[in-house]
């Protein structure tokens, strides 16, 4: 199955991917690539490899659309997932030709996925930084809401001031689910796990 996260620039979407395959007891990542010639380069990272290469902790690194495999037995179930990590998408539309063009690629996955991951900063609502959530975010809320599988995931919980943004969030985005996670605590991965089997049911 396909699942896309998606959301604005440095919400932490490629760590959640990266810290969720290592919950999952993986020890790398199989990585899709586009190779800069119309094709794809695959690639197999570590983990620490991956937090090196694919994302950054302070500016957005996330400039194309990587894919990677998420796989574990589960008792007589075997999760299996292609995530796709999206660049993020900033409010309004972007002077930059290939921002436009990623966030044109990054809506038509969103037509095509299975699961949809909408990745929120809890800690940032009502601040000023670019990644706090906005119109964009509550425009894919309402998207998300017609979808079987969509869930917003409010991450960074383990900062100050996630507490207030997470009840921001929940009076914002009614009628979707909404989980809080810290992919550095790894909190709420639990139930992430257990969201995602329930879809593959």
């Amino acid at each position: 199955m396909h699942l896309v996260t998606v959301g604005k620039p440095n919400v932490g979407k490629t760590l959640l991917l990266i810290n969720f395959a290592a919950y999952l007891g993986l020890t790398e990542l199989r990585v899709e690539l586009p190779d800069g010639e119309g094709g794809q380069q695959v690639k197999r990272l570590s983990l620490d490899r991956a937090r090196r290469d694919l994302m950054s902790w302070s500016t957005p690194k996330t400039r194309v659309i990587q894919t990677a495999i998420l796989e574990q037995p589960v008792g007589r179930q075997r999760l299996r997932v292609l995530a796709v990590d999206t660049p993020g998408i900033p409010e309004g539309i972007s002077p930059n030709p290939d921002q436009r063009h990623l966030t044109a690629l990054t809506l038509e996955w969103l037509t095509t996925a299975q699961m949809v991951v909408h990745v929120v900063d809890a800690s940032a609502v009502h601040s000023t930084r670019p990644e706090s959530p906005g119109a964009f975010d509550l425009a894919l809320a309402r998207y998300g809401h017609q979808l079987a599988s969509y869930i917003v995931v409010a991450n960074k919980m383990d900062k100050v001031g996630s507490a207030e943004g997470l009840r921001a969030i929940r009076d914002a985005y009614q009628d979707v689910p909404i989980l809080p996670v810290s992919c550095i605590t790894r909190r709420g991965f639990r139930d992430l796990k257990q969201w995602i089997l329930r879809t593959m049911a």
